[in-house]
């Protein structure tokens, strides 16, 4: 695609091309990151509207070899991976999970497969079915925008990202973008307000 094919894209898109140090980012790059994160919110929004969030992507509670219960992550894993999440941040992310899953190893799976009260998933700090981990809170929102990127250096681009719910903001989310072979892949995200 030509250069100036992409930078038509982008301002149909409405991308703003104008953040600090946004004239050293690649307009295909820019394009692709883009498409990238708002590709995976739209995702992660669908599974959300379709109620199929815990069965899609969340982890999973399963019984281990021994009886007892664990986290399975991998559709927590392809759902990153196809959305070109760093395998760094990918093995970061499920480290959070690690007292949750510490937790679980004590309990049998056909006792903890009883658990319904969401008291019993917070004595273990197994609660985050109950809250939207990748835009914040337990609502969800509807649409997600990357607004602009800042180049940071050559292996590191910012993407602010904003949420909207009812057509209106509501919220905001930077990720960090490292360049990783040939391919930016998102290795950081931080919400904000």
């Amino acid at each position: 695609m030509s250069q100036s094919k992409v930078i038509l894209l982008l301002l149909l898109f409405g991308f703003s091309l104008t953040a600090n140090g946004q004239s050293k980012i690649n307009p295909k790059d820019s394009v692709d990151i883009k498409n990238q994160i708002e590709g995976f919110y739209t995702w992660y929004f669908k599974l959300i509207n379709d109620d199929r969030l815990n069965q899609d992507f969340n982890p999973g509670f399963v019984k281990r070899k021994d009886g007892m219960t664990e986290l399975d992550f991998s559709g927590y894993k392809d759902g990153l991976r196809k959305y070109k999440f760093s395998e760094d941040f990918i093995q970061r992310k499920i480290r959070e999970y690690r007292q949750c899953n510490d937790n679980l190893s004590k309990i049998p799976f056909d006792k903890f497969y009883h658990f319904e009260d969401l008291n019993d998933f917070e004595s273990i700090n197994c609660d985050f079915t109950n809250r939207y981990e990748w835009t914040g809170g337990m609502e969800s929102k509807e649409t997600a925008r990357l607004l602009n990127l800042t180049f940071v250096d050559d292996k590191t681009i910012l993407g602010h990202v904003n949420f909207t719910s009812y057509a209106r903001p509501d919220g905001e989310a930077t990720v960090t973008f490292k360049k990783i072979g040939k391919n930016w892949m998102a290795d950081n995200f931080k919400l904000g307000r």
